[in-house]
């Protein structure tokens, strides 16, 4: 008899747990967001499987909660506690590989849609570049893996999409990010503006070099005008920025300068033209 009274006590104790946790999911406005850091997905991989690399993604809750056990839906689905959350435009980002973010997305309906389009930037707040040439055929859910990614940056993704009637929208809330992994390797990657006016900036990766880093700009008859680095440099992603101007802070002529980049064995001259 005890024994009984003890289970009955339990039982209604989990059903108490249970009703609070259904009240206080249906008392939710739908436009709350919330942070996760474990993801699975109701297809696509198997049940249960949280996505450890996975970073921290804001999302919506599908209308009609309470939002907590299983459901059958094409949509991506929390995971924790054995329960599955249905939910509806999510779009997040994770670094599936070192030199690869996987980008994954579902959304309410696909009826008028053409495709979708990727944005993409180095900063929360932008400004996002579009980085596909060609859109992505309509599904749902979603997948597209950027790979012309660089080692140790965090990039932050919006998804677009493109209508029937040639509407373009961004469909995503938040920007989802994800830090890719990888290696710095020593490479030259030339000027980021040319011509330009006013200034520029020579981009380049350091890897494990030893010795220093000799970053230097030239007139069309050879002559140096302007060192930029001549010093050891820990690996990483740089710009150095050059504003048209010689050693002396002297502004220089309009017309053709080269740049030549020197790091251990690698040796790479780039050309750049500067307009007044």
């Amino acid at each position: 008899m005890v024994r009984l009274y003890a289970l009955t006590a339990t039982a209604f104790l989990f059903i108490g747990i249970c009703l609070v946790g259904l009240s206080a999911a249906g008392d939710r406005p739908e436009t709350d967001s919330c942070e996760l850091r474990t993801w699975a997905l109701v297809s696509g991989a198997p049940e249960g499987n949280p996505l450890v690399t996975s970073t921290s993604y804001r999302l919506r809750c599908r209308v009609g909660g309470p939002f907590v056990g299983s459901a059958e839906s094409t949509s991506y689905a929390l995971w924790g506690c054995g329960a599955y959350t249905p939910v509806e435009a999510v779009f997040f980002a994770s670094a599936t590989e070192p030199m690869c973010v996987t980008l994954r997305w579902s959304v309410p309906s696909l009826d008028g849609v053409q495709g979708f389009h990727v944005h993409r930037s180095e900063s929360e707040l932008g400004s996002f570049e579009q980085i596909t040439t060609s859109l992505i055929d309509p599904a749902n859910p979603g997948v597209y893996e950027d790979r012309d990614v660089l080692a140790q940056i965090e990039y932050w993704y919006e998804l677009w999409v493109v209508e029937d009637s040639g509407l373009e929208y961004c469909a995503s809330q938040w920007p989802a990010s994800a830090t890719t992994g990888g290696r710095y390797v020593t490479r030259f990657q030339s000027f980021t503006r040319s011509p330009f006016r006013d200034q520029t900036a020579v981009a380049f990766e350091i890897g494990e070099v030893s010795g220093p880093i000799e970053l230097a700009i030239y007139n069309v008859s050879g002559r140096l005008v302007r060192t930029l680095v001549s010093e050891s440099l820990s690996p990483g992603r740089y710009e150095i920025a050059w504003d048209g101007h010689n050693e002396t802070g002297q502004q220089l002529a309009s017309g053709v300068y080269f740049c030549r980049f020197d790091a251990g064995g690698l040796h790479e001259t780039a050309s750049v033209t500067l307009l007044k």
